[in-house]
């Protein structure tokens, strides 16, 4: 069996076997990185809500922040493995605010602990 039907087997059943938060996109590449899974919401604690759903399901968990370039938004990433090991990056994009990211700068990527994502979906998302 070829690899893209590995990956696309690996993400249909890990989507079945885990009552997940629903996904605007789910995109299948496996020459060019991990399966990549945006989030179906836009808001802090809906995303933060959405990657704790998957980082309980997944093995690894690591989450960061991007900034992006024009500085209108933040992407708040998880990435980690399913339990048969294809590499899966779940991401939401979320409107910046200087007061719940008041260290983030442009185009800089930075690590972050899960659990503060556990935080921010109980606390409705107010700091970083």
């Amino acid at each position: 069996m070829n690899r893209l039907m590995v990956f696309l087997d690996a993400i249909r059943d890990h989507l079945d076997s885990h009552a997940l938060p629903p996904a605007c996109s789910v995109e299948v590449t496996p020459e060019s990185g991990p399966v990549r899974v945006q989030l179906d919401t836009c808001d802090l604690p809906g995303v933060a809500r959405g990657l704790s759903v998957w980082a309980s399901t997944l093995d690894g968990s690591r989450a960061s922040l991007r900034r992006t370039g024009d500085g209108k938004r933040v992407l708040v990433s998880l990435t980690g493995r399913t339990p048969c090991g294809v590499p899966v990056r779940v991401y939401g994009g979320v409107p910046f605010d200087p007061a719940a990211f008041p260290d983030l700068p442009l185009r800089t990527d930075q690590d972050m602990p899960v659990w503060l994502l556990r935080q921010w979906a109980r606390a409705g998302g107010e700091v970083a």
